[in-house]
């Protein structure tokens, strides 16, 4: 076996995937039509709403923006899987041309370079066919285009030969630079080199490469897996990319006869209960670091189900196309039977310590709080900050990333000021550099107390971020979720000995509608509708050393749903000015016009920034409750 499928399974799948997902089939086809016509949409680019004509022949290094991404995915050629399946659907020939005429001109064009430097050839290369990157995913791309379209008569052998040997090259680059280990790249360039070992088996280095990819899989999993089963650059998009990068190997090795270890296998399924736990209850996931606002691990965890023949995995996920060309017909169609008899189980938070991730969750609530570290290149500057859904409504969301190409933009998305924690002065938690790179010292988070019970979730964490500044800064926050009564307590609690200015940010989704109501007293209130009946109220108040006005406004913010696409939105800032010690109590009562007769009143609020403790009372229709709380306990009262 030496690939997951056989002709005449996939020939099979192609006709089911005409039938189950019938607007990616049609989407297939059309990019199969416009590649024929050397049009290209590329994904993960700021060009990816166009056609994009690369000439003919094609110049396979043109790049009509200032995103390096372009060339980069360009180069992965992921359009000529769309070329093989369109092939099985509609057995068209000319889809089959197009693919030996491309990879063709491709070689032609771009020939193995010779003596570049590690830098270009792991990372800043320009323009880019031959970063590491993109030779590991090219050559799966290649692969799989072939398999799909192996039965057509215009394959001969010597194009076979031709396409063998361009893999062999490719096979001998990978192993001759190495990428650094410790980021999602190198994970990619050994899954392609893995590939090539099983499909090309017959040659007498697959083996040599077969064990080199594995070993440097495995080194992988040592070094960006932590104990916790999260990939170590933190973000939601490179997490959930990682398993289907480790899973797909596993999953050739088991089908080929060179099966990987329970070890490998056990960190598979520990990376999947960090997906599952960071599924929403609308199936999307909060999008941390550079990740898309909709992005969703449930195609994922049910892949990896699949993968590892875990049916609580796959009945707990969702089905995807990926899962059908991966498994054929009917295995497909035996999953989807596991998913109909699943009966969900009731959401529990769930905690990472050792990364600092902590997820609340219950039977109406879903909150992600970051207490993590940075994690590198597609971290943000995020320390501290939360994302709540309530009755599947978004009240506070993550913004997404936008786009890798450096600029405003990119700084924008990355920011502070683009999460909902607090801002210094308008300065980012950890200094920004460059679009894949940060300053030093990074933040670095404490998480102080974590209490989980019946009543309630609790955090307390800290950052150091605002160390640096000539008149450091520490930031302290504790947040208090209800599990049975509906509201959330935010308590920032900063400390300086200089003058500096403080912005409290909550980022708002697009279709929310803000009013600040001004009441004729000190405590600020703010009043949101969302498109639903669910409406939120927030009441703040502050305690400080000095008694500056606090002031809460609207301010524009911005939210990027998908790679390229960005969308206005509004965000709640509370402005202050601060020297010596703050403190900054904001209540958020939810509640949901058409089916509470009963809405939360805050009736009581107050807080002491010298010795640290806050009080709140508030009736609701469960009756009166009292909280207090300080750094030591909390005290909850009905």
């Amino acid at each position: 076996m030496n690939y997951y499928l056989t002709n005449e399974e996939l020939v099979e799948a192609g006709k089911h995937y005409l039938g189950e997902y019938p607007e990616l089939a049609k989407a297939s086809i059309e990019k199969a039509e416009q590649a024929s016509r050397n049009l290209f949409r590329v994904p993960f680019s700021m060009d990816m709403d166009h056609w994009v004509d690369l000439g003919e022949p094609i110049d396979w290094r043109y790049n009509p923006s200032n995103d390096l991404e372009f060339t980069w995915v360009l180069n992965r050629h992921w359009y000529m899987l769309d070329l093989g399946r369109a092939y099985l659907i509609t057995h068209k020939e000319d889809y089959v041309h197009t693919f030996i005429k491309h990879l063709r001109g491709w070689i032609v064009q771009n020939p193995v370079p010779k003596d570049l430097s590690y830098e270009e050839a792991t990372f800043f290369q320009q323009p880019g066919p031959w970063r590491l990157l993109e030779v590991g995913l090219r050559v799966q791309s290649w692969i799989s285009a072939y398999k799909y379209m192996e039965g057509s008569s215009v394959i001969t052998a010597h194009f076979r030969e031709e396409f063998l040997s361009s893999l062999v090259e490719h096979a001998n680059y990978l192993t001759s630079y190495l990428g650094s280990i410790e980021i999602n790249h190198a994970i990619m360039h050994m899954q392609g080199l893995f590939m090539i070992s099983v499909f090309y088996n017959e040659h007498p280095r697959a083996s040599f490469w077969r064990q080199f990819a594995t070993e440097r899989l495995e080194l992988c999993m040592v070094h960006q897996i932590d104990a916790d089963g999260v990939q170590c650059e933190l973000t939601t998009h490179y997490h959930n990319g990682s398993i289907e990068m480790f899973g797909a190997p596993y999953l050739l090795g088991k089908l080929s006869g060179y099966p990987m270890s329970e070890w490998y296998a056990n960190n598979l399924r520990r990376m999947g209960a960090f997906t599952h736990a960071m599924i929403r209850p609308d199936h999307g996931s909060t999008a941390a670091g550079d990740s898309d606002l909709i992005s969703s691990g449930t195609e994922r965890l049910a892949l990896l189900g699949a993968i590892l023949e875990e049916e609580q995995f796959i009945a707990m996920g969702e089905m995807s196309s990926e899962i059908l060309w991966m498994f054929g017909r009917d295995r497909f169609e035996n999953f989807k039977k596991q998913q109909q008899s699943f009966k969900p189980q009731q959401p529990t938070t769930v905690s990472f310590p050792r990364t600092g991730f902590y997820i609340m969750k219950d039977d109406q609530n879903y909150l992600f709080f970051d207490a993590a570290s940075m994690g590198g290149a597609h971290g943000h500057a995020d320390a501290l900050n939360l994302e709540w859904m309530w009755k599947c409504n978004l009240l506070f969301l993550d913004p997404g990333r936008y786009t890798y190409e450096e600029g405003e933009w990119r700084r924008y998305f990355k920011s502070t000021r683009a999460h909902n924690t607090v801002v210094v002065d308008g300065l980012d938690q950890t200094p920004y550099v460059a679009s894949q790179e940060w300053g030093i010292p990074a933040a670095e988070c404490v998480t102080n107390r974590w209490i989980t019970g019946d009543e309630y979730d609790f955090i307390d964490a800290s950052h150091n971020g605002y160390q640096r500044l000539d008149a450091p800064v520490q930031h302290r926050r504790w947040l208090l979720l209800g599990k049975k009564r509906s509201f959330m307590i935010v308590v920032d609690w900063l400390e300086s000995e200089g003058m500096h200015d403080i912005e409290q940010r909550f980022q708002l989704p697009p279709s929310a509608n803000v009013r600040i109501l001004d009441e004729g007293d000190a405590k600020p209130k703010a009043m949101i509708d969302y498109s639903s009946a669910i409406q939120l109220r927030m009441h703040w108040m502050v305690s400080s050393d000095q008694s500056d006005h606090f002031a809460v406004v609207s301010e524009q913010g911005w939210v990027s749903e998908i790679y390229g696409v960005k969308t206005e939105t509004s965000t709640i800032v509370g402005k202050g000015t601060m020297n010596g010690r703050m403190g900054i109590v904001t209540v958020c009562t939810p509640v949901d016009l058409e089916e509470d007769s009963v809405q939360p009143v805050i009736t009581g609020l107050a807080m002491d920034h010298i010795q640290q403790n806050v009080s709140i009372s508030l009736t609701d229709k469960a009756g009166k409750l009292a909280i207090h709380l300080d750094c030591k306990e909390i005290n909850w009262t009905c």
